[in-house]
C-alpha cells in the first residue's frame, strides 16, 4: 500500500512540474523530512542568557574582544537591534515549491512609536499583509491581511504594495497574536542562533573586521536545529501558506519540517547588521503533499532617520 501511496505521490509530483515548468528536484528532496515538536520548548530555552550577551556586547564595543564566532557576533547583532529604536528592514527575494515560483517583499519599520510591517507576495497562493503595533497600546495589534493577488500594487519585488479593503481589518489581542506567530511584533529576527540550535551544522570561527571595516560570516543549521532556530518563524510560514485566511492557530503538526538554513551576514564595525542573505530548505504540506520549499531571501538593515520617514511613509500609502 505504501508504494502505491508513493506512486501516485510521484506521478502528481510529475504532473505539476511538467504544468509549472518546476524542476522535481525543488518539488521533493530525499523523501519526507521528519517533523520536530516544538511544542514543549520555550523561547527562553532555546536562548543563551541574556546577560552574557550584554556582557559580551560590551566588550565588543569597549575593544576588549576584537575576534568572534559567528554565533557571536550574531547575537552582538541581535542585542543591539533590540536596542535600537529606529530601522528599516527590507526583505525581498523568491520562494519555489510544487505550485511554482513567486516572489515576496516584506518591510518593517521600528520607531518609538511602534512596529509597522507590510508584507507582500502574489502568485498562486497571495497573501498580502498590514500589520501595527504601537506602544501606547500594547495589548492589541492592528491586522490587515488579504489572500487576493489584486491587493497588491506592482510588478517586482522590488516595488510591491499592498491596496487592501479596510473591511478585511481587525484589531486582535497581543495573546491572540502570540497563538498565531509564536512570539510579539517587536521581535527583531527572523531565526534564534544560539549554542543550543548551531549545536548541528556549521559556522564561522574566529572572525574579525576585513579590509572594508566590515564581519562577515556564515552560520548553516540542519534538520531538527534548523526547526529549533525557526521556532516562531515556522508559525508564520504556516500562517500564510494558506489558501484562505486561517480563524485558528496552526497546529505543531502542520508546522514546516526543516531540512536546513544558511545565513551569510554582513555587520558594520558598529556591529549594526547591515544585510543577511538566507537560503532555506523545509517541507510543508501543500494539496495533501509534502512539498520542498527553497527560499532565496535577502535582508537589508537601514538605520538613518531618513529611510526611516521614508518607509513609515509607504507603510501609511499602502490602503487599509
Amino acid at each position: 500500500m505504501t508504494n502505491i501511496k508513493n506512486y501516485i505521490l510521484y506521478g502528481v509530483i510529475i504532473l505539476v512540474a511538467v504544468i509549472t515548468g518546476v524542476a522535481i528536484g525543488s518539488i521533493y528532496i530525499d523523501g519526507i523530512v521528519p517533523s520536530v515538536d516544538t511544542s514543549s520548548l520555550t523561547e527562553a530555552t532555546l536562548r543563551d542568557d541574556e546577560e552574557t550577551i550584554k556582557k559580551l556586547y560590551e566588550d565588543a564595543v569597549s575593544g576588549k574582544k576584537t575576534t568572534f564566532s559567528a554565533v557571536e557576533l550574531y547575537q552582538i547583532g541581535e542585542y543591539k537591534l533590540k536596542n535600537t529604536e529606529r530601522y528599516v528592514k527590507i526583505l525581498s527575494g523568491d520562494v519555489v515549491n510544487m505550485m511554482g515560483s513567486q516572489s515576496m517583499r516584506a518591510i518593517k519599520t521600528s520607531t518609538e512609536e511602534g512596529i509597522y510591517y507590510l508584507k507582500m507576495s502574489p502568485g498562486i497562493a497571495s497573501m498580502s499583509v498590514k500589520q501595527k503595533y504601537e506602544y501606547n497600546n500594547p495589548n492589541e495589534v492592528y491586522l490587515n491581511e488579504t489572500r487576493n493577488k489584486s491587493d497588491i500594487i506592482g510588478d517586482n519585488k522590488d516595488n510591491y504594495l499592498v491596496d487592501l479593503d479596510e473591511t478585511t481589518a481587525k484589531t486582535i489581542a497581543l495573546d491572540e497574536y502570540k497563538s498565531f506567530f509564536n512570539t510579539v511584533p517587536t521581535t527583531s529576527l527572523t531565526y534564534i542562533v544560539s549554542s543550543f540550535t548551531t549545536q548541528e551544522g556549521t559556522y564561522d570561527k574566529d572572525v574579525t573586521l576585513n579590509s572594508d571595516n566590515k564581519y562577515v560570516f556564515n552560520i548553516k543549521m540542519t534538520s531538527e536545529y534548523a526547526s529549533y532556530a525557526a521556532f516562531y518563524y515556522s508559525y508564520e510560514i504556516r500562517h500564510f501558506a494558506g489558501f484562505s485566511v486561517p480563524t485558528t492557530p496552526p497546529d505543531v503538526k502542520d508546522l514546516p519540517a526543516w531540512k536546513s538554513v544558511e545565513m551569510t551576514v554582513t555587520m558594520n564595525e558598529n556591529f549594526e547588521i547591515e544585510h543577511i542573505h538566507y537560503d532555506e530548505v523545509y517541507q510543508i504540506e501543500v494539496m495533501s503533499i509534502n512539498s520542498t520549499v527553497t527560499d532565496d531571501f535577502d535582508d537589508y538593515f537601514y538605520y538613518d532617520d531618513e529611510t526611516v520617514a521614508e518607509y513609515l511613509e509607504v507603510f501609511k500609502s499602502a490602503k487599509g
